[in-house]
């Protein structure tokens, strides 16, 4: 006979389909009061369970001895879901895959990196005018991908790169929307479909435009080994979702934080203090909100033991906000980073951890602190509406409606 153990506690017991639509209303409500309620391992479907408390969230995270997968072969063959891409293998071939890449993203191109931001910054600043009201996740966008060209490429990428930003955006946008299977021509679907092909299009002329010059870019790393075409570009598109998109959510929300707390924002020139504020922003406003693995062998979480096929969620969002590990958990307090950190020195994961944590995490902290500090140097971003602006929890927690006036209140 099979032994069988307790499921974890749960909203309606953990099976009933209200979790499902109360998720789908509001993702970030539900998980936060899930945990709140329930503990630190809440049942949330029969197959699915929320991981709250760091412990569990580092083993799972930092695993080796082969007990969970990142994800599941049906979700790797999803019409969006970019099946060759290093973030979306297993076992070897996600290793000789991250292997080729790492060397784009090794410390010393950080000086590179730096130079790239402070241009695009430049550049960016020098076509707004005082007054002028911007949305600042667009103009973000635009910015972390003029920079990410530079780092993909080696090359400035002009209109190319705005339509690969409003190709990226679109996809963002649409995969968060409900929607019925790839194959139903609903609108929605139809977007979808015409986004992919106008990333496809931009990234098939970006391979094919490119003239490797034996350096280290990511787009001279990916076509080292000569890969079939269909593996450059899920790789190149999981690097614009994961890298640059997510940049820009960063960044925006960075800005917005900034512009609701003048005390922060007045201190961006003191030293260390936009390293503080970056790494404060990413605490409270995640872009990477929550990630999934998935069991192969029985998990001990909680004292609770999970079977094979589950589904966990690990919740940045949840795991920032708790009290235990960060005092005054809804307040923007880059202060809190010059001390020792979290209470748990686990309970802060913005990037993700162990072996399969984000390759440029370091280069993408770097690249927000610099960009912030150098932006705020030049203008002041005055909020339009803060009572406007609500989190999107969508592939990344996305900023709506953070809109702006440019006060040109400093020179360089």
């Amino acid at each position: 006979m099979t032994a069988t153990h307790p499921a974890p506690p749960g909203p309606h017991g953990g099976r009933g389909t209200s979790n499902v639509a109360d998720f789908a209303l509001d993702p970030l409500a539900f998980l936060t009061r899930a945990a709140r309620e329930y503990g630190d391992v809440v049942s949330l479907t029969p197959t699915n369970v929320l991981l709250a408390h760091p412990d569990d969230v580092h083993r799972v995270l930092t695993d080796r001895g082969g007990n969970v997968v990142k994800v599941s072969e049906a979700v790797r063959r999803g019409p969006t879901g970019f099946p060759l891409a290093m973030m979306n293998s297993e076992g070897a071939d996600w290793e000789r895959k991250r292997a080729r890449l790492r060397p784009a993203f090794r410390s010393d191109r950080l000086g590179h990196l730096e130079r790239a931001a402070r241009e695009g910054v430049a550049r960016t600043v020098d076509a707004w005018t005082d007054g002028q009201v911007v949305d600042v996740h667009r103009e973000m966008s635009l910015l972390a991908m003029r920079i990410g060209a530079e780092h993909i490429a080696g090359r400035e990428l002009g209109e190319r790169g705005e339509d690969l930003a409003a190709a990226v955006a679109a996809i963002m946008r649409l995969t968060s929307q409900p929607r019925l299977p790839a194959w139903v021509p609903t609108r929605v679907n139809r977007k979808l479909r015409r986004s992919l092909r106008t990333l496809d299009t931009a990234l098939a002329a970006l391979i094919r435009e490119h003239r490797p010059k034996g350096g280290d870019t990511a787009l001279d790393r990916l076509l080292s080994d000569d890969p079939p075409f269909e593996e450059v570009r899920d790789e190149l598109a999981t690097l614009l979702m994961s890298g640059y998109e997510t940049t820009a959510d960063a960044l925006t929300w960075l800005f917005f934080a900034l512009g609701e707390h003048g005390s922060a924002d007045g201190r961006m020139a003191d030293d260390g203090y936009a390293l503080a504020a970056a790494k404060e922003s990413l605490r409270l406003y995640p872009p990477a909100w929550v990630i999934s693995r998935e069991t192969v062998r029985p998990f001990e979480a909680g004292g609770y033991v999970l079977p094979p096929r589950t589904v966990l969620g690990l919740s940045q969002w949840v795991t920032h906000r708790d009290v235990r590990w960060f005092p005054d958990p809804e307040e923007f307090r880059p202060e809190r980073w010059f001390g020792r950190g979290p209470a748990h020195r686990n309970a802060y994961f913005p990037f993700g951890a162990g072996p399969r944590g984000c390759v440029g995490a370091s280069m993408a902290l770097r690249e927000t602190e610099v960009i912030a500090r150098e932006l705020r140097a030049r203008v002041r971003l005055e909020l339009v509406d803060p009572r406007a602006v609500r989190p999107h929890p969508a592939l990344a927690l996305q900023p709506r409606g953070v809109r702006a006036i440019v006060r040109r209140e400093r020179q360089v």
